[in-house]
């Protein structure tokens, strides 16, 4: 395993970073499977003891990485679910007052 193929793995995530903050989530997307299929050719490599740490704070970086989109995936599921509400509200609001 070489560094490079580590700093290249770090500037995927990087990458997947700036596409979410670009509100960009099909090139997030894109960027994650080449990472995954990058990352899945490291481990198929021999690991040396002096790879572990930094392959370990990659891994925590992705983990991050991934509970922090989940976090966004969810905050953005609670806004439709809202929106969805005061639709229905103002539906049933406009019936309503069509039928006094």
């Amino acid at each position: 395993m070489s560094l490079d193929m580590l700093d290249s793995l770090n500037a995927q995530l990087d990458a997947v970073v700036q596409a979410v903050h670009a509100q960009e989530f099909e090139r997030a997307g894109d960027i994650l499977d080449h990472h995954d299929q990058d990352l899945h050719a490291l481990l198929a490599q021999p690991l040396a003891a002096q790879h572990h740490a930094p392959l370990t704070a990659l891994f925590e970086r992705q983990q991050h990485l991934l509970a922090s989109m989940a976090q966004q995936r969810d905050a953005a599921a609670a806004l439709a679910r809202n929106d969805q509400r005061s639709l229905r509200a103002a539906h049933a609001y406009l019936q309503a007052e069509s039928l006094a």
